[in-house]
């Protein structure tokens, strides 16, 4: 690969992207320099010589995508590549796979080889263009700025071919990469993820003693970070991001001080003896419907439900049951779109149910709510609650075209249902904390779990038992 040498890869790239060939999303988060895209170079050039494969009846050969988020970054895996196949324009140089070379098109970045495989240059910027084909491996470099369109049109590509995706960049950003990168941390199959630092690198060094030492012995380009100049003009954070492969999370989250809150316990039903009331985020396609119980008087998160593609028709029964455990006073719900559907039925149900419509203002109040709340430490959450956890740390706040709008959200590939649940709940448990109990520590009101309906049965229940004892009492 260099200048027709043999590759001998460096025992990271050995452990976690060549011996890793039978995984489908293969992410990883390096250093710079650490030679993470030499390693894609030898993917991409041992991809080239796999075999066609025949489905329904036609043939196909690898089709391999290099992508960057620009096509000037694409560029830097592209260019070995194009050196290990293309001949110069007079023939005088013969590339290490010369001999599969077909034909190319230096404008539109393809190569065609003799065995029938294309590998093309792709870029985010035309997204478009990122989509349609049966890519059968894919090379994403940098790929912390990739857009989130250009995820969208790339990873469909993948669905027919079962193809690779190998995806490279620095741990930056809370975005598809890094989503893709959690579900490998979290063993998802077909995904796998790992982080190397730049000193994985055998010839750069933490320290410029270890550096010496490699240069006495002969390795006279080694290098240390501690004096290394472009290292030293970072920030921490850049430091830690570029080139120790950490995850940093930056500063502007919308949750501060999140550790501090999370130190309750679940409680169960029979313990549960304070105000309690619901809060509930429903699902709509691929995400969670999410329900919170919690305690008024002391602003506690007790219990939780939590659970994805479940029909109208089940969710209610199960929503209502849980209520009616817990003795709420009513279930404070987004009922926007298809959440007004289950809220109707679970009025039918027997639910004391208040609206929440959820607009972009609604949305920023309710979130702001709940980011006081947590920063003043006046709600506690599940310790165990890992998931509500990792949602807060995540979510963010971002500023739309124009300027004036700020939208609230998890990032892409990230789901938010456990923070728009809580914060449901804590914006009324914070409401109704000081009307919970008196100075004196007894309830103002007791709730009961009761519906106008349901009151009304048991007047008439009494009415008639109260009839039934005068018609004895004649008799």
């Amino acid at each position: 690969m260099d200048g027709g040498k043999p590759y001998v890869p460096f025992p990271w790239q050995a452990e976690h992207i060549h011996s890793k060939s039978d995984i489908q999303f293969l992410i990883g988060a390096c250093g710079r320099r650490s030679g993470k895209t030499t390693a894609a170079d030898a993917e991409v050039n041992r991809e080239v010589f796999k075999d066609p494969v025949t489905v329904l009846g036609k043939t196909h050969a690898p089709l391999i995508y290099i992508v960057g988020p620009t096509a000037e970054l694409a560029m830097r895996v592209w260019q070995p590549i194009w050196d290990a196949f293309v001949p110069d324009e007079q023939r005088e140089h013969i590339p290490p796979f010369g001999n599969l070379y077909k034909d190319h098109d230096k404008s539109r970045g393809i190569i065609w080889l003799k065995n029938g495989a294309t590998i093309q240059r792709k870029s985010a910027d035309d997204p478009k263009s990122l989509q349609g084909e049966r890519v059968t491996f894919a090379v994403v470099d940098e790929a912390h700025s990739m857009p989130e369109d250009a995820w969208q049109y790339l990873l469909p590509a993948f669905m027919d071919s079962g193809g690779r995706l190998m995806a490279i960049g620095i741990p930056k950003g809370k975005n598809r990469f890094r989503s893709m990168w959690e579900l490998g941390q979290k063993k998802q199959p077909g995904y796998y993820s790992f982080s190397v630092p730049s000193t994985a690198h055998p010839l750069i060094t933490a320290t410029e003693k270890e550096a010496v030492a490699l240069r006495e012995a002969g390795y006279e380009t080694a290098r240390a970070l501690e004096h290394d100049p472009a290292y030293l003009t970072l920030s921490d954070i850049e430091q830690k991001q570029q080139y120790w492969a950490e995850w940093v999370e930056q500063d502007g989250a919308v949750f501060k001080n999140i550790d501090q809150c999370f130190t309750g316990e679940w409680v169960t039903a029979e313990n549960a003896n304070g105000v309690n009331v619901m809060g509930l985020d429903v699902a709509r396609i691929h995400d969670y419907t999410v329900a919170y119980i919690g305690d008024v008087g002391e602003e506690r998160i007790i219990a939780r439900d939590r659970y994805t593609g479940l029909g109208w028709t089940v969710q209610a029964p199960r929503i209502a049951k849980m209520y009616r455990d817990y003795k709420c006073r009513f279930i404070h719900m987004d009922a926007t779109g298809v959440g007004d559907v289950l809220a109707s039925f679970l009025r039918v149900e027997g639910c004391s149910v208040i609206d929440y419509k959820f607009t972009n203002a609604s949305k920023e109040m309710l979130i702001s709510a709940l980011a006081r709340e947590v920063e003043r430490g006046q709600v506690i959450l599940p310790k165990d609650d890992l998931d509500l956890k990792r949602e807060m740390e995540l979510f963010e706040a971002t500023v739309q075209p124009g300027g004036s709008v700020v939208k609230y959200s998890a990032p892409a590939g990230y789901f938010d249902d456990c923070v728009i649940s809580a914060a449901l709940l804590t914006y009324k448990m914070a409401k109704n904390r000081g009307m919970a109990k008196s100075p004196n520590g007894e309830p103002y009101v007791k709730f009961e779990n009761t519906t106008p309906a349901k009151r009304a049965m048991d007047k008439i229940r009494e009415a008639r038992e109260k009839k039934l004892g005068e018609i004895e009492v004649a008799v």
